[in-house]
């Protein structure tokens, strides 16, 4: 499944309301370790997402700051994850293996709630 971008707050409020999990990356087009770690989080996204389970999104913080704003975003890049609408953890860089370790263990989540269904 292919990255969503995000290009409004109300278009990131209704990807939380409609599916589960959400992996959530904050970058801007002007930042050297955003650009190195965005292929990872693709790779990432169609590997481990789920339809309408567990969704991979992107925003750049120059085009959606009042998203940037109520995340508290103080560098980038930054990553979120949203369990239920709710922000579930997050991390700050560009952490190839942390960023692995974080996705996956939300893709076992997901599958877990298709699982039960």
């Amino acid at each position: 499944m292919a990255v969503i971008d995000i290009k409004t707050k109300a278009q990131f409020d209704e990807l939380t309301k409609t599916t589960p999990f959400v992996a959530l990356q904050a970058h801007a087009t002007w930042c050297g370790p955003c650009k190195a770690i965005s292929p990872i989080f693709a790779k990432e996204s169609e590997k481990l997402a789920v339809p309408d389970k567990f969704a991979f999104a992107r925003f750049d913080t120059d085009e959606v700051p009042d998203l940037a704003f109520e995340l508290g975003i103080r560098s980038i890049p930054a990553f979120f994850i949203f369990e239920n609408g709710d922000k579930a953890d997050s991390l700050t860089g560009a952490n190839p293996p942390a960023l692995q370790k974080l996705t996956a263990s939300v893709a076992e989540k997901a599958k877990g709630e298709v699982s039960r269904l």
